[in-house]
């Protein structure tokens, strides 16, 4: 995927960037994936740069990145120590791609499409009664240039990404906006499943559109509703024929 995405939704490792951010993505994965745990001693800045190769500054400023994030605590008695889960800021992009390639991929899509489900057909009914028109008009080019693109191109993923960050923004909400990144993720997963949903449900965004346009906000959430449960639906077939696939 480009860089314009939330994260690279991979199972590899990640390519290093510079150092800082290398080190970051290191000990927030070994967080994630359980290699550091809360309650056990943390490595000390000595150690990690020795691991690493990098001077005690560039330590302590990924310590400071990933505390802002909930992974680590720092206190000048007690020294560093790991968080739990309970803590960490999972709307967060980076923790978000440490997640996607900590846990098994169904469990992860799931726990998505349930977020997805709480949030965005209330985000419609919101859009569909206070809209301004510039964002309808911002919601309807996303649709159109949906229609017109490739399914298989990262064009009709970025139209996707407008479209439902447009409803976001139509509600006039800024906790609302917060959720972007976790619907971001949600549609990248979907299309790595089966790009097939990009066409076979675009009647359905369709709908969504027209109610936002008509300010019927009940029939945007119901529109919406439909949207999402028949999108998991047909994805759920999609990973159990491909499980079945591979254990054959």
């Amino acid at each position: 995927m480009m860089d314009r995405y939330p994260f690279e939704l991979r199972a590899g490792p990640v390519r290093k960037r510079n150092l800082f951010a290398h080190v970051v993505e290191e000990l927030g994965s070994r967080i994630v994936h359980g290699e550091l745990k809360p309650g056990e001693p943390f490595p000390n800045e000595a150690d990690l740069g020795r691991e690493f190769g990098a001077s005690r500054s560039v330590i302590r400023e990924a310590v400071k990145s990933l505390a802002a994030k909930g992974l680590l605590e720092s206190r000048t008695r007690t020294g560093i120590r790991v968080l739990a889960p309970i803590h960490w800021n999972l709307l967060d992009v980076e923790v978000l791609g440490w997640r996607y390639r900590a846990m098994p991929p169904l469990q992860f899509f799931r726990e998505l499409f349930e977020i997805r489900w709480m949030i965005e057909p209330q985000a419609v009914a919101l859009a569909a009664e206070r809209a301004t028109a510039e964002d309808l008009a911002e919601i309807r080019q996303a649709y159109a240039d949906m229609a017109a693109a490739d399914p298989a191109g990262d064009t009709a993923i970025d139209a996707d990404l407008r479209f439902h960050r447009g409803i976001l923004a139509a509600g006039h909400n800024d906790l609302l906006l917060q959720m972007g990144n976790l619907i971001g993720v949600g549609l990248l997963i979907s299309y790595r499943i089966s790009s097939d949903t990009f066409t076979v449900f675009l009647p359905q965004h369709k709908a969504v559109l027209d109610a936002i346009a008509d300010r019927r906000p009940s029939e945007g959430r119901r529109a919406m509703e439909r949207l999402l449960a028949e999108t998991r639906a047909f994805l759920e077939r999609q990973m159990a024929g491909s499980m079945e696939y591979a254990a054959s």
